[in-house]
């Protein structure tokens, strides 16, 4: 029997995702709602599953930030990135922290299913396109030697043209028809691709090296 943990502030989905996971006889799943407190990760046996699916936008608290401190006191845990939004924004950001890749909620039961035994047998699974198109891009960045920085995906680059405005999150999120919440998570991926700690600095140095 292999336990598996599913993180989210939304107990619908929560629920839901459970019933379709418990559907496969091999899986034993609980559900956490997390809470924005210092001792939400001490009361917490995270290593006593095999496996944690962890929703990105989790209200106040931010699940790739939850999932690096999990990871920080349980290295050995597995955790995949379960979310709403496009995979690929976050995917690179997943592998990078340590995490075992990201996964739609919207894929069907046989895919979710499939991609959690692949993650048990320490397999990392890669959409082909999405990986041709990031070998792609390396192979460009190296070979013209333009910038240290990881490439930005054309969403940040918009994000970032907006940032250049003076826009605020909100704003950005109604000018381009995403969620607030989209927004810092691409945001927060801008900010570790380009080493900066302020969107001033994600915009100068994406300027001065000529990504913006």
């Amino acid at each position: 029997m292999r336990r598996l943990l599913v993180i989210d502030d939304h107990p619908a989905v929560m629920e839901g995702t459970k019933a379709i996971l418990e559907t496969n006889q091999d899986f034993l799943v609980d559900c956490l709602s997390p809470e924005a407190s210092e001792q939400f990760l001490t009361k917490h046996d995270f290593s006593a599953y095999d496996l944690i699916l962890m929703d990105l936008n989790l209200g106040e608290i931010n699940g790739m930030d939850l999932s690096k401190k999990i990871l920080e006191t349980c290295s050995s845990c597995k955790i995949i990135v379960y979310t709403g939004y496009e995979v690929e924004d976050y995917f690179e950001e997943a592998i990078r922290s340590g995490m075992h890749g990201a996964i739609s909620k919207t894929e069907s039961k046989e895919k979710i299913i499939e991609y959690i035994y692949q993650v048990l047998d320490n397999k990392i699974v890669v959409d082909y396109d999405y990986l041709k198109d990031l070998i792609t891009k390396q192979k460009t960045k190296s070979s013209s030697q333009e910038t240290q920085h990881d490439v930005l995906t054309e969403r940040e680059r918009l994000i970032l043209k907006e940032v250049e405005k003076g826009y605020t999150n909100q704003e950005i999120a109604d000018a381009l028809h995403l969620s607030k919440r989209s927004i810092e998570y691409s945001l927060t991926s801008v900010f570790n691709k380009l080493n900066v700690g302020s969107r001033t600095e994600a915009v100068l140095i994406a300027k001065s090296e000529g990504v913006l």
